[in-house]
Formats: structure tokens, C-alpha cells, sequence
């Protein structure tokens, strides 16, 4: 009997997931791709390279009996032991008040439940299928985990929140063979990205100075980062060389202006700070 090495995928209705489960299955992995909707996974499968070596299943990580469910049909797909996953879900705040003052806590309770308590859900259902296959862990994070950009910290809290768990995980799984990876992306084509234009700040509100760089900086900036942006088909590239890696990079970054934004990340905060409002008073002026 042949034997497939086998990758569970979270979130690949879109853009990075659905690119990564499209790439490893024609890469000859057999893939498990969790979708939200019917019509997503037979998309998925009629774009595959091998249709019948990649399976859609319905779950939504922030669902506790979803996720159960899945981790029982993915333990009896692969007989219990999980080569790969890509945990990869997840949300931004797509519209509405972006301030740190004006986000409402329902909308950063909504991305911590899906980036962090989601992705971590998700992933301890499956703890015991990788550890039996010494099997590998690739988290989908953020430059903002480390980089925290203006009007994105909710976003960014959520990322960090999910790096601070993965860095416990990596240590206490190290001696069963599992290993973690945290990919950290910056500007990627994705439908989550394109989402973002309905953010905004109040007009009126008490960051007047402000409105000017969001409502129109943010053109400015989001058509030089168009420039840089890279597709996802580079993270699925990425992907595959951390699964195959005996020993792959802890937290490669990829992506559309990623080496700049690490580099403000490591620079002392007040230079950081500094570095933020160079860049803010560049998009006022273009907003204005």
C-alpha cells in the first residue's frame, strides 16, 4: 500500500491557505484543507493537481466540536499520525474604528478568538497525531508580532499573543521530534488584505491629524506596498521547505517589505517610535 505524507491546512477557502494546500498537493502530499463552506472545498478539489489526494472538510477552529470532529476524521485519514500542519486561519479588523481608543473590544475579542484561541484549539486537537508522526508545525503569524504598526494592534495583539504560545509549545514539544515554525508574512496579495480598504478613522474624532493619514495616507501606502507585495504562492513555497527541513528556520519572514519592517522591529522603542512617525508624517502629507 502506498503511503502519502499527509498535511492538515486550516482556512483554505483563500489566499494564503488555498494556495499552500494547492501547491503541497501537487506536491504530492496528501492534504486535509479545512473550508467554511461546501462550495469552497469543491472549488478547492476541481483546482487541485490531484483531486483525489486532497480533502476539504467543513470546520470553523473557533468551534469546539468542529475542531474535535476534524481532529477524529484527520486521525482516521492518516491512521493517527499527522506528517504536517499549517495552521494557518485567521482574521484581520477588516472595517470600522482602527484606533487603539475607538477599536471596540468586540471586534479584538473577535480576532483573538480566531487568530489566537482559535489557531490554539486547533492545534492542541492535533498534538497527539503530530507527536506520533514527530511531525511538524508551521504557524501562520505576523511581521506585527514583533512590529507593531499604527491602527493594527488589535491585529497585532492577536499575533503575538499566538507567538508567546508557540514559543511554549516549541520548547516543551522539542523532545518528542515535533518541530514549530512561526511564519512571519508582511504585505501578501490575499483577499484579507484587499478587506481592509473599509478601516478607517473617525472623521471628527479626537485624532483629527490622523483621519488625513488613514483615509487617504493609506492609498499611498497600500499602492507602494502593492509594488512590494508578493503572492502567496511564495508562503507555500516557504511551507513546503519548513516541512521538509530537519531543522527548519524557528520564524522566517516573508513577504512585501518584511526586511524593513524586521529591521524597525529590533531598533530600540523609542527609535521605533521615532522610525513610525517619519513614516506617518509621509502618509499625512500624501493624505492631505
Amino acid at each position: 500500500m502506498t503511503t502519502f505524507r499527509t498535511i492538515l491546512i486550516t482556512g483554505a477557502s483563500s489566499g494564503i491557505g488555498r494556495q499552500t494546500a494547492l501547491h503541497m498537493n501537487a506536491a504530492g502530499y496528501r492534504v486535509i484543507g479545512t473550508v467554511r463552506h461546501d462550495a469552497d472545498g469543491a472549488a478547492l478539489v476541481a483546482d487541485a493537481a490531484q483531486p483525489d489526494m486532497l480533502i476539504p472538510v467543513r470546520c470553523d477552529v473557533t468551534d469546539e466540536h468542529d475542531v474535535h470532529a476534524l481532529a477524529a476524521r484527520v486521525g482516521d485519514i492518516t491512521g493517527g499520525a499527522l506528517d504536517a500542519m499549517f495552521s494557518n486561519a485567521g482574521i484581520a479588523n477588516m472595517q470600522g474604528d482602527v484606533t487603539a481608543e475607538g477599536c471596540p473590544v468586540a471586534t479584538l475579542d473577535r480576532m483573538m478568538q480566531v487568530n489566537y484561541l482559535g489557531a490554539v484549539r486547533a492545534i492542541q486537537a492535533h498534538l497527539p497525531l503530530l507527536r506520533a508522526a514527530r511531525g511538524t508545525l508551521v504557524i501562520n503569524s505576523a511581521l506585527m508580532a514583533r512590529t507593531v504598526m499604527p491602527f493594527n494592534g488589535g491585529y497585532a495583539a492577536s499575533k503575538a499573543a499566538l507567538e508567546a504560545w508557540a514559543d511554549q509549545l516549541r520548547r516543551e514539544i522539542a523532545p518528542h521530534g515535533v518541530r514549530v515554525s512561526c511564519i512571519r508574512a508582511a504585505a501578501i496579495a490575499t483577499p484579507l488584505e484587499a478587506k481592509q480598504d473599509s478601516s478607517s478613522v473617525p472623521e471628527g474624532g479626537p485624532y483629527p491629524e490622523q483621519h488625513a493619514f488613514v483615509e487617504g495616507g493609506l492609498v499611498m501606502m497600500r499602492k507602494e506596498a502593492d509594488k512590494a507585495k508578493v503572492q502567496p504562492e511564495r508562503v507555500a513555497e516557504l511551507v513546503q521547505k519548513v516541512v521538509e527541513k530537519r531543522r527548519p528556520p524557528l520564524k522566517p519572514i516573508v513577504g512585501g517589505m518584511a526586511r524593513p519592517i524586521w529591521l524597525i522591529g529590533g531598533l530600540p522603542l523609542r527609535a521605533q517610535d521615532a522610525a513610525m512617525k517619519r513614516v506617518m508624517r509621509r502618509m499625512t502629507r500624501a493624505g492631505s
